[in-house]
């Protein structure tokens, strides 16, 4: 239903005034929603599903449903925490449908080592080492659990804080902190892994 691709969008309105200026009939004002959010909304699909046909149809169906919701929510409440739950819930109704996840897979790798690449510009060396380690850092996210990949991808790409985080997933603060925990140790031990030529 939204062509949101090539959608160029700016961030000199707040979320909740383009809400306001969409309800009130402003035709472009929920495009240029579309466009802050598609990226993330597909990166998080992505992440989830590991797979770009589902992540493409997840985050339009997002957008598809936050369209006839907006009239009935409640416009006091931030709108990013909210569209990413919307997100969120429709990844796992994708699960529920694909196939049970198993207890087995909360054990996989993950996180962001990536603050471990250096800062000052790197030597041609250093540049193909630090191609591989995010490389290697990719690969161990994607081997990580729904859960635990969500929760990366919520705290360090999309930057919402623990308790928007509880909110979007609809988990305990302290779930929260133990999915990123968890991750963040997965992922070391798998880049030490590596590293140590035990891949």
């Amino acid at each position: 239903m939204f062509n949101y691709r090539g959608v160029v969008c700016s961030k000199a309105q707040s979320d909740e005034e383009l809400v306001r200026l969409h309800l009130q009939g402003d035709l472009e004002a929920f495009r240029e929603l579309v466009g802050r959010y598609t990226g993330a909304m597909y990166n998080l699909a992505y992440r989830y599903t590991a797979d770009r046909m589902a992540a493409e149809d997840i985050a339009q169906e997002t957008f598809l449903r936050v369209y006839q919701a907006l009239p009935r929510s409640r416009l006091e409440l931030p709108f990013k925490p909210w569209l990413f739950r919307i997100a969120v819930n429709l990844c796992r109704d994708w699960a529920a449908r694909k196939r049970p996840l198993a207890f087995a897979q909360l054990g996989n790798e993950d996180d962001s080592l990536v603050e471990s690449i250096p800062d000052e510009e790197p030597l041609p060396l250093e540049r193909v080492e630090a191609g591989e380690l995010e490389e290697m850092v990719r690969q161990a996210v994607a081997e990580l659990a729904p859960p635990y990949r969500v929760a990366i991808t919520l705290r360090y790409t999309e930057g919402l804080s623990y308790q928007q985080m509880a909110e979007v997933l609809d988990i305990p603060l302290n779930t929260v902190r133990t999915h990123l925990f968890r991750a963040k140790q997965r992922l070391r031990q798998a880049l030490e892994r590596w590293w140590g030529g035990g891949k």
